[in-house]
């Protein structure tokens, strides 16, 4: 019996302990988010309104690259838009018609890449998904990496997300 509550003991100690280290990972990628260290290469586009993306991250920590790389990319889709990349992809504007946008609408955003989990409707990782987490990686210094991750991203919804909330206007409403 004694043995039993010990066991018990640890495990819920254990459980604890790796349920403040996630928090502690996720508030570090919060943090490197906000930076928006990245750059965008086109790697195809389906007819549905699907771009797969190599999201090229300049992360701290080599295991928080897939969601940042995640992250990069829908934002590229939001403020920055696609860069032609030869036959492969078209020039695709910026969902966000406003350079201001970002800041205008901050405590909309901070909540919309602060959550990475799927299920939440007010969240970016439901409008992108994870071919390749690691398809390159580079030192850039003692704690600093490039890492090059394959990503595709469903543009289509994440209109229809932002245009119902009001965050950009739609197609159909005209200049």
């Amino acid at each position: 019996m004694k043995n039993l509550l010990i066991f018990i003991g640890i495990l819920i100690i254990s459980i604890g302990s790796a349920d403040a280290q996630s928090k502690r990972k996720r508030k570090k990628a919060d943090k490197e988010t906000a930076k928006w260290n990245y750059s965008i290469e086109c790697q195809g586009e389906a007819s549905a309104g699907t771009y797969t993306l190599k999201v090229f991250s300049i992360v701290m920590d080599e295991r928080l690259a897939g969601v940042q790389a995640q992250k990069n990319a829908v934002h590229a889709i939001i403020f920055q838009g696609i860069n032609a990349q030869g036959r492969i992809c078209k020039q695709k504007p910026a969902l966000a018609r406003s350079i201001n946008l970002e800041t205008e609408r901050e405590d909309f955003f901070k909540e919309f890449f602060a959550s990475v989990k799927r299920n939440d409707p007010n969240n970016f990782a439901k409008y992108v998904n994870l071919v390749d987490e690691v398809t390159s990686r580079q030192k850039l210094g003692k704690k600093k990496f490039r890492i090059g991750s394959l990503v595709t991203v469903n543009v289509g919804l994440l209109r229809k997300k932002l245009e119902k909330e009001n965050i950009i206007k739609s197609l159909s409403s005209g200049f």
